[in-house]
């Protein structure tokens, strides 16, 4: 259970606290007038009706022989971004945030290692 905790005390300073940072920074990178809201979320666990927000579903992970060997949690998250149906460049701006989240998990030192696996329309495997 503490290894859990520290993964979502973690996560929720990661994508709370400083995405939005890293947001701006996507924004200024373009400068076209194409402006990326921060993620209206105050926590990891609200369910956020104004968008753009993100719900995060965290699950462990599939273990192999090795994690099991030297006590290796490995957690499946899924982070869906949720934008409103009628914003403009709504694609880009998805991408635009995958850019954004892939650049936090590569710049900031973390006590885990995170990255984007995967994605299935607009929810990344983290």
């Amino acid at each position: 259970m503490k290894h859990f905790e520290t993964v979502y005390k973690e996560l929720e300073d990661l994508l709370i606290i400083k995405l939005p940072e890293y947001i701006d920074k996507i924004n200024k990178k373009y400068n076209d007038n194409q402006i990326l809201k921060p993620f209206e979320n105050t926590s990891l666990e609200e369910n956020c009706i104004k968008q753009p927000c993100f719900v995060l579903t965290i699950n462990h992970g599939e273990y192999s022989d090795k994690d099991r060997i030297i006590e290796h949690e490995t957690y499946n998250i899924k982070f869906e971004i949720k934008i409103s149906e009628n914003q403009k460049y709504k694609v880009a701006s998805f991408w635009r945030y995958v850019e954004s989240i892939n650049k936090l998990f590569a710049e900031e030192e973390t006590q885990h290692d995170y990255e984007v696996t995967d994605w299935v329309n607009t929810t990344l495997d983290i």
